[in-house]
């Protein structure tokens, strides 16, 4: 007489622990897939705001020639500023990083202006906005260096700026030094201007204008 040994509950005869085995296999792929789409879709939302630390292809390089009439209607090119150290800052009206960063620059730009002829300069490019915007945001802040309409956007394509705001430092010779993504402070634009003095090129971005 042949003994039959009856076959486990749930599991059919010859199957062994296979198909739970696959069940977890597809289960711990959907987990990874799920925590893969999730890390997209907050790279994806990051406010402007959220600067990162970028190398410019422009760092140690010649800047682009930026030239224009001001919103003042005076005549701006940055070649007539050499022998300075001059921060180029792209921006827009619309843009709330922009406006969280302006009190930082004009603060700046006051404290460099009572250095005298060794205080660095400052100069804004309009950012795909309206000169009538950008004439109201510079007069709400009491900005008083040159800012310049980029209307067709040929300037922030020379600087590949995608996105406002963006900083660029240029040394005395005219060859950009330093750049800064996102909302900048007096800290780090002396952090800038300290290490180009040195002779050193930087890159950096920071998360807000209040760190």
């Amino acid at each position: 007489m042949t003994e039959v040994t009856p076959s486990r509950p749930g599991l059919p005869h010859g199957g062994g622990g296979r198909r739970p085995r696959r069940h977890l296999t597809r289960w711990v792929a959907g987990s990874v897939l799920l925590v893969l789409l999730a890390v997209a879709v907050v790279a994806a939302t990051r406010p402007s705001s959220q600067a990162t630390e970028v190398q410019s292809p422009l760092v140690g390089h010649r800047a682009p020639a930026l030239s224009g009439t001001t919103l003042a209607g005076h005549e701006f090119s940055l070649t007539s500023e050499r022998g300075h150290y001059v921060y180029v800052n792209f921006f827009a009206s619309w843009c709330p990083p922009c406006q969280e960063e302006e009190p930082s620059l004009v603060d700046f730009a006051f404290r460099q202006s009572r250095a005298g002829s060794d205080g660095a300069r400052m100069v804004s490019v309009v950012f795909n906005d309206t000169v009538s915007d950008a004439r109201r945001f510079a007069a709400d802040w009491g900005i008083r260096w040159p800012v310049v309409p980029d209307s067709e956007g040929a300037i922030a394509n020379r600087y590949g700026v995608g996105s406002p705001p963006m900083t660029f430092l240029v040394d005395p010779s005219g060859v950009v030094v330093g750049t800064w993504v996102g909302p900048v402070t007096v800290a780090q634009l002396d952090q800038m201007l300290a290490a180009a003095r040195r002779g050193e090129l930087f890159s950096g971005g920071t998360g807000t204008a209040n760190d």
